[in-house]
């Protein structure tokens, strides 16, 4: 048996389709889980979560973390990947989102009050499961791969990635219930995208392989064969969402249009009791 590293390839293309692809994810989600909150009914609001759990957990989290394994590689072996294992890692991450989502985003109810100190534990609660997510989804990813030997990881650079991890869970968690701009919720997608992207680099780099020739070669799926079909199909089941948000009115244009229709009534009126005044 021989001692070997890992040779892993940080293309610009890689990097770019994996950031861009984390980015498109987190936005749609955020803005799916904010309207959630404006929805009409319970059965609408939650088809908005689950959209943004979806798009959160795998679009923007799982996707990326596949789309950069492209450039894994090792030397003296081939690399496959067990499909439980793939299974598992896109499941984890979609449904941290999910109950976290349904953490922060309670059914609205006649006596609920507000208090800080409840939504501030529903925000950390909430980041602490989509961070424990995100992090079992890496753990996850590194138990699919199969090569000639054994894979090992080293527990700094785990850790190092679960505290990003947790990081980009707060921000994502704290965008959908904080930031009512879109303009800052586009750049905090931004932020949390290149999060996502330096925690997977952050965990990978952590990895070691111990390569042994004697060993059957593994059976596994190559990276193609899971990424191409996945990132076509997850690519169309996000233009679902957004074509839902691009046609429902947007809430604040709602309200302004709604005072102004109140400010003409009131005009009009007036207007109608000055004439009668005058007839008088």
């Amino acid at each position: 048996m021989s001692d070997d590293l890992q040779h892993f390839s940080m293309g610009t293309w890689i990097v770019a389709l994996a950031a861009v692809t984390a980015f498109i994810g987190v936005f749609v989600g955020i803005a799916s889980a904010r309207k959630a909150v404006t929805a009409p009914n319970p059965r609408q609001r939650y088809l908005w979560l689950a959209w943004g759990a979806l798009s959160i957990g795998g679009i923007g989290a799982w996707l990326p973390h596949y789309i950069a394994m492209v450039g894994f590689e090792v030397y003296g072996s081939v690399v496959r990947y067990d499909v439980l294992w793939i299974v598992i890692s896109f499941v984890v991450p979609v449904a941290a989102a999910a109950v976290a989502l349904l953490i922060i985003s309670p059914p609205p109810t006649k006596h609920r009050m507000p208090s800080s100190t409840v939504e501030m534990g529903r925000l950390a609660g909430g980041a602490v499961l989509l961070g424990v997510g995100f992090a079992g989804m890496h753990l996850a990813i590194v138990s699919s791969l199969e090569i000639q030997g054994s894979v090992g990881f080293d527990p700094l650079f785990t850790a190092a990635a679960a505290v990003i991890g947790l990081l980009v869970g707060a921000g994502i968690m704290w965008s959908i219930s904080a930031l009512e701009s879109r303009t800052l919720r586009l750049i905090a997608s931004v932020v949390v995208a290149v999060g996502l992207v330096a925690m997977h680099y952050t965990g990978v780099f952590g990895l070691s392989v111990t390569v042994d020739p004697t060993m059957a070669r593994p059976d596994g799926l190559e990276v193609f064969s899971i990424l191409f079909p996945v990132f076509v199909l997850g690519m169309l089941v996000v233009t679902i969402p957004i074509t839902a948000l691009l046609m429902a009115p947007d809430r604040v244009a709602a309200e302004l249009e709604l005072e102004a229709d109140m400010l003409a009534a009131e005009s009009l009126a007036a207007e109608s009791r000055g004439r009668e005044l005058e007839l008088q």
